[in-house]
C-alpha cells in the first residue's frame, strides 16, 4: 500500500510516502508559517523524489489534531482537497496517537504511552495508551487543566512524550519522559492510517477547545 501522509497539527509539517512500511521520500519544514505555501510544494517534492503519481496512490493520510487551529485547516483541507481531485481514500490520525505511535518500539511491553502536547492557556492535551506490540488507546484525547493531572493520568508507569511531557511527568513520576519525540513523524501518521480498515467519512478537524481567534461579534470561525 503506498501512502502519502502529512503532519501540520504542530506548527512545523512533515510530509512522507510509505510503501509497505518503508519510507521512499519525505521533506520537513519547522517553520510555522511557511506552512500555507510549501505543503503542496513538499507533497510534490516527496512524490516525486519517489517517481510515484497521485494517480499511484492508495490512502492520503493527515493528522487531525489536536494542535494549533491554523495549521489543522491546513493540513485537513489540503488532504480533503487531494482526496477529491484524484479520487484516493483520505483518513485522519490524531496528533497523539502518533506521538505515540512513534515511541512503541522504546517501552516495556503493557507499560503505559501518555502523549502530552502543551495546548498552553494552562492545559495540556492529553491521551493514555498501553503498549503491546499495537498501540491500544486507555482514555479519550482530552484537553486537561494542569490543577487536575494527576487524577487524569492514573494510568500507572509508563513514559510520555510530546512538548507537555516534562509538565505531565512532574505531576506524575511515575511517568518517565523520552526525550526528542517533541515533533510528529508522518512515517507514523502513514502507518497508524493504513493499519485501519477503509472508512468513507472524511477526517474532520479535532478541536479540543474552541480557537483563541474568534470572528466580529465573537463567533468562533467554523
Amino acid at each position: 500500500m503506498r501512502v502519502l501522509a502529512f503532519d501540520t497539527s504542530l506548527g512545523g509539517g512533515s510530509v512522507a510516502l510509505v510503501a509497505g512500511g518503508v519510507c521512499l521520500a519525505r521533506a520537513d519544514e519547522d517553520r510555522p508559517r511557511a506552512l500555507v505555501e510549501r505543503l503542496l510544494p513538499m507533497i510534490e517534492q516527496v512524490l516525486a523524489e519517489a517517481g510515484v503519481r497521485y494517480v499511484d496512490l492508495d490512502l492520503i493520510a493527515t493528522t487531525v489534531g489536536p494542535g494549533t487551529f491554523a495549521g489543522l485547516r491546513i493540513g485537513v483541507a489540503v488532504a480533503r482537497g487531494l482526496g477529491v481531485a484524484t479520487g484516493v481514500r483520505v483518513a485522519g490520525v490524531t496528533s497523539l496517537e502518533a506521538l505515540a505511535h512513534g515511541v512503541i518500539g522504546q517501552t516495556p511491553e503493557g507499560g503505559a504511552i501518555v502523549a502530552a502536547i502543551d495546548g498552553r492557556r494552562g492545559q495540556l492535551y492529553l491521551q493514555c495508551f498501553r503498549s503491546g506490540g499495537v498501540l491500544t488507546a486507555m482514555s479519550e484525547p482530552a484537553a486537561v487543566d494542569l490543577v487536575d493531572l494527576t487524577s487524569h493520568l492514573a494510568c500507572g508507569p509508563g513514559v510520555v512524550v510530546g512538548s507537555g511531557a516534562s509538565i505531565a511527568a512532574a505531576a506524575v513520576p511515575v511517568l518517565h519522559v523520552l526525550p526528542g519525540h517533541d515533533v510528529i513523524d508522518a512515517v507514523h501518521v502513514a502507518a497508524i492510517a493504513a493499519s485501519r480498515p477503509p472508512t468513507s467519512a472524511p477526517p474532520r478537524p479535532l478541536y479540543l477547545r474552541a480557537p483563541d481567534a474568534k470572528l466580529p461579534g465573537g463567533l468562533v470561525p467554523a
